[in-house]
This record gives C-alpha cells, sequence and structure tokens, in this order.
C-alpha cells in the first residue's frame, strides 16, 4: 500500500508556470466558489505548501490565472490600424477571451496583476486613444470609460447562471409571461426580443446563451461615444 506522500511524488521539478496552467485549467472546470489550493495541489499531484512556495496565496494564483488568460488575446500593432477598428478587434478578442474561459470573467476587475503583459495591453489602448485625438485628463477619461465598459459588460453577460432551486428557470420564464400588462407595458410589448435575451431578464448565462448582437450594439455606441467625444473637445 502507497503512502500519502508517495501518491503526490512529482517527477519532474515544478515551476510557476506549471501551477498557472493548472490552475486555469481547474478555474475553467469547478468556478472561483470550488477553486481551492489543496485541489490545485491535488491537479499537480503534490501538496499545497508547495504551490504556496511557487506561486503565492490563493488571491496571488488567481491573479495570475486572470493575467494568463488576458495573455492569450492577439491583437494587431496598433500603428497599423485605424484607433476605431482597433479597439472593436481588441473588445472582441477580450470577450473571446473570456467566453474561452467564463470563470475568469468575475474576477478580471478585483484579480489582476500589474504585470508587463498586462501593461503592454494598458499601453495600446492608451497609444490607440491618443492617436483617435485624446490627451490630458480626457485621455484618462476616455480609457476608464472604454475599458470599464468592456469588463463590465462581459462580466454581467459571462455571470453564471443560478442553479438553485431545482427548476427555477421554467419558473422564472413563466413569471415573465404572467407579468401585468398595465404595469409593465414595454416588457409586454416586446417581449419576445426580451425574454431571456435582456440583462435582467434572462434565464441563462451568456456562457450557454451569448448576447452577440447586444455586444455589437454596445460596442457600436461606445465607439460612437468616443469619436463624439474628440469631436466636442
Amino acid at each position: 500500500m502507497s503512502s500519502r506522500r508517495g501518491s503526490r511524488t512529482r517527477r519532474g521539478p515544478l515551476d510557476e508556470g506549471q501551477v498557472v496552467l493548472a490552475a486555469l485549467g481547474l478555474l475553467d472546470e469547478v468556478g472561483v466558489e470550488g477553486f481551492t489550493m489543496r485541489a490545485l495541489a491535488d491537479r499537480l499531484s503534490t501538496f499545497p505548501n508547495t504551490v504556496y512556495w511557487h506561486a503565492g496565496n490563493r488571491d496571488r494564483v488567481l491573479a495570475l490565472v486572470v493575467d494568463r488568460a488576458l495573455g492569450e488575446m492577439t491583437v494587431p500593432d496598433p500603428s497599423q490600424v485605424p484607433w476605431r477598428d482597433w479597439l472593436a478587434l481588441a473588445a472582441r478578442e477580450y470577450r473571446r477571451v473570456l467566453h474561452a474561459h467564463p470563470n475568469t470573467a468575475a474576477l478580471v476587475a478585483t484579480q489582476v496583476l500589474v504585470s508587463p503583459p498586462t501593461l503592454d495591453l494598458v499601453e495600446a489602448v492608451l497609444s490607440v486613444l491618443e492617436s483617435g485625438g485624446y490627451s490630458g485628463p480626457a485621455l484618462t477619461h476616455a480609457y476608464n470609460a472604454f475599458v470599464g465598459s468592456l469588463v463590465g459588460w462581459v462580466s454581467v453577460e459571462l455571470a453564471a447562471a443560478q442553479r438553485e432551486p431545482e427548476g427555477w428557470q421554467a419558473e422564472f420564464a413563466l413569471t415573465l409571461t404572467e407579468l401585468d400588462p398595465e404595469r409593465f407595458p414595454t416588457i409586454g410589448a416586446h417581449h419576445e426580443h426580451l425574454h431571456d435575451q435582456a440583462i435582467a431578464l434572462r434565464w441563462h448565462g451568456g456562457a450557454e446563451r451569448p448576447l452577440d448582437d447586444s455586444f455589437e450594439a454596445a460596442l457600436r455606441v461606445w465607439l460612437d461615444g468616443l469619436a463624439a467625444g474628440v469631436a466636442h473637445g
């Protein structure tokens, strides 16, 4: 009978990159609530203390995971694409990556490292906005408007669908069809376009039912707003 320690013996050395890759896989499978350092250690056939040694505590590991996921973004050289087109490409690429790793969406706003890859992305967005006509405080406001809108929108889209109590989705859908038409006339009149498609009126999460058309509509609003901001000084 093998010992517990023997069952966790690795055949090769462990490094931070291996820990982060395993952590991303674990997060993809179990979500933030199910993500524990013990589960990560088990996945790596080692002990929690070994994981702490190589990558730090749970918060740092999750920050490294977000950094690793965002590192999968592929965007063109900002100097080769008109500024508005580049922002559109970057926004779509950001959303693509988060849809590939939907459980990272809840972490992006709180678990981001100040790392070279992240700073490269920040620099690219700022340089594109500057080339579009923004500078000084207006550059900061434009950056915050674009990044905040994008991060918030995709995070809300990918918010995990409620799983309990069982049958809640059918109950929620039925509740929407039985709304008082005098109190909620607009919801009733447009129910075929709103039910399970509008935020707060959905019973599926964005990972199951992506809001593709709504994202493109939102993106046009953001870019039109940025273009208008430059025009008005």
